[in-house]
């Protein structure tokens, strides 16, 4: 009965605890979403794009609700699709407002944010206060809550964080080029501009697939904090996907369980809580860039002096600093020289 109803878990007191299998099946949802937005949200750090993954958060609650009154249909797939369409939206505004105006962007990114989620509040208050049947629940997508998922609403965000990670892999020479080098990919005729909003739509897609762990409020979090923990452990690119696609899985988890035996709490605070947590482990303990490493080097400046220069120089290089060595090679080639043949 144990294996098909669910698995034991001991509290603090010793009781046992009968977890469900459907919130195991949310939970391996959820760290699908948890292991997506790690992994992309690397390129959104990498691009300083994680203000624009903050807009499209805040006006994914825009489609939520205009999805709801649209169709009156609850479904997760309906509401998110609504999301998705609103998170576009917004990032076109963002796009012409920093193309025919002269607002600065950080300022663009403010006023898009702001207007869109003050909007999504106004519709979500009207459904509520006209009572509208079936419309009561969404400010749930604020904070994230886990607890109305079904088994099917897990393999559906499952689905497509994985379908998103893939479409990253396949595009990942690409996306870690532009990262670091985007004016040695336009030389060798990379389209910047496309794969530059393929990642930003990779990021407004993990936005709305973590709205059910994290809320519209904090669901930024899955796509940065795991990322910038990540970057404290390494300099190449392969290892920081990983580090972060595991911190994010971690991070959602958490949320998930401890959301699972406390019914009323919210999942985002918690989930943010967890990769806050990660992140401060990062910084005090990473290895390179840690800061307890940093205080022993200044501390100790002659350890560091005494390590020989082949040793400093048998590191490899990170693999932003093989691309940005590869475009300053290309750009002292011979016109005729086809850079893309010195890779």
């Amino acid at each position: 009965m144990i294996g098909i109803l669910g698995v034991p878990v001991l509290l603090g007191n010793g009781l046992p605890l009968m977890i469900s299998h459907n919130t195991l099946v949310v939970a391996c949802g959820v760290a699908a979403v948890g292991f997506g937005a790690g992994v992309i949200g690397c390129f959104g750090v990498l691009r300083r794009r994680a203000l624009v993954g903050d807009a499209a958060a805040h006006a994914t609650l825009v489609g939520v609700a205009l999805a709801f009154l649209a169709t009156g249909r609850r479904e997760l797939a309906v509401l998110l699709a609504g999301g998705f369409i609103s998170a576009m939206a917004a990032l076109g505004v963002l796009v012409l407002l920093r193309r025919f105006t002269r607002t600065r962007d950080d300022a663009a990114t403010a006023i898009v944010l702001s207007v869109s989620f003050g909007l999504g509040i106004t519709i979500v208050s009207g459904i509520t206060a006209r009572g509208i049947p079936g419309g009561a629940g969404l400010e749930q997508f604020l904070l994230g809550h886990t607890a109305a998922l079904t088994a099917a609403d897990a393999w559906l965000l499952g689905t497509v964080s994985a379908v998103a990670v893939l479409l990253l892999l396949l595009a990942l020479k690409e996306a870690t080029l532009i990262a670091f080098d985007p004016s040695f990919a336009a030389a060798t005729g990379w389209p910047v501009s496309a794969i530059d909003y393929l990642l930003v739509t990779l990021v407004a897609v993990m936005v709305v697939v973590g709205l059910p762990a994290a809320g519209a409020v904090l669901v930024t979090a899955l796509v940065v904090i795991p990322p910038v923990a990540a970057r404290q452990w390494t300099d190449r690119i392969p290892t920081m996907l990983v580090l972060s696609g595991l911190f994010g899985v971690a991070s959602a988890v958490f949320g998930v369980a401890v959301s699972a035996v406390v019914p009323r709490l919210a999942t985002g605070p918690l989930v943010v809580l967890a990769a806050a947590f990660i992140f401060a482990c990062s910084f005090f303990l990473a290895p390179e860039r840690g800061w307890w490493a940093r205080h022993r080097r200044r501390s100790h400046p002659e350890a560091a002096r005494s390590v020989p220069p082949e040793a400093a120089r048998s590191k490899p290089p990170g693999i932003g600093e093989s691309l940005r060595l590869e475009g300053r090679i290309a750009r002292l080639a011979p016109a005729s020289t086809d850079p893309r043949l010195l890779e």
